[in-house]
C-alpha cells in the first residue's frame, strides 16, 4: 500500500490560511487527531508533517461548521466514535443512504435490531460501497458487518484498512492497522479494500449535510 502524501506544517499554514496558534488550539480541542501530527527528521532538524488530504479536508470542514456548531458538537462529530447518534431503522431506511442489499445484509446479521447507533450505520455504509465492486456478494457483506460490529463494539479507532480476501473460493475479512503492508500468498486474492477513516469522514459529511 502506498504511503499517503504528506504536507509540512509550514505549507499547511500557508495553504489553509490559518495561524500556528489556531492549528494547535484545534488540536487541544480534539478537532484534529494527535496521530495526524507526524514528526520526522529533516536536514535542518525535526519538522512536523500531516496527511495532506485528511488535514486539508478537516480544516475546511472546521471552518464551515465553526459558526453553526458548538465546540462540543464538533468534537462529537469528529470523534472516533459518535456515541450519542441514534436513529430508528425505519427512519434510516427512509434516508436512502444505502441500498436495499446493504439493509438486507444488516437485517440478516441483526434481525431484531430496530434502533441503530453510528457504528450500525457505518457498517452498512461501508458494505453498500463494497457491494458495487465485482466479486463482492451478500455473504461477503454479512461477514464484513459481523466483523465491524464485533470490532467497533470494543475499539473506537477506525484507523484500519478493511480487506476482503478470497482463497480457493473461501472469503476472509481482515483489518490491517493504518497503512501497514500486508503480504499474501499467490493464491489469495484481494476482492475489496476500504480505508475505514475515509469512509467515516464521508459518512459524517452525509449525515450532517
Amino acid at each position: 500500500m502506498s504511503e499517503e502524501e504528506l504536507i509540512s506544517k509550514k505549507q499547511l499554514l500557508r495553504i489553509a490560511r490559518i495561524s500556528y496558534g489556531t492549528l494547535y488550539r484545534w488540536k487541544r480541542m480534539n478537532l484534529i487527531p494527535e496521530s495526524w501530527f507526524i514528526h520526522r527528521a529533516t536536514e535542518t532538524g525535526q519538522a512536523t508533517f500531516f496527511p495532506r488530504t485528511k488535514i486539508l479536508t478537516r480544516i475546511d470542514r472546521i471552518k464551515e461548521l465553526k459558526n453553526e456548531l458548538t465546540v462540543e458538537q464538533m468534537q462529537e462529530l469528529f470523534s472516533a466514535n459518535v456515541k450519542s447518534f441514534k436513529i430508528p431503522l425505519k427512519d434510516f431506511t427512509d434516508l436512502e443512504l444505502v441500498s436495499k442489499l446493504a439493509l438486507t445484509a444488516f437485517r440478516a446479521v441483526y434481525p431484531g435490531k430496530e434502533l441503530l447507533d453510528f457504528n450500525d450505520v457505518f457498517g452498512m455504509y461501508v458494505v453498500d460501497h463494497l457491494m458495487k465492486l465485482n466479486g463482492f456478494y451478500l455473504e461477503d457483506a454479512k461477514q464484513v458487518i459481523r466483523l465491524l460490529g464485533k470490532y467497533l463494539s470494543v475499539e473506537a479507532s477506525k484507523d484500519y484498512q478493511l480487506l476482503l480476501l478470497r482463497k480457493m473460493g473461501v472469503p476472509m475479512t481482515v483489518l490491517v492497522k493504518g497503512d501497514e503492508d500486508i503480504l499474501l500468498e499467490d493464491t489469495t486474492e484481494i476482492i475489496a479494500c476500504a480505508n475505514l477513516v475515509e469512509f467515516e469522514e464521508a459518512l459524517k459529511d452525509q449525515l450532517i449535510a
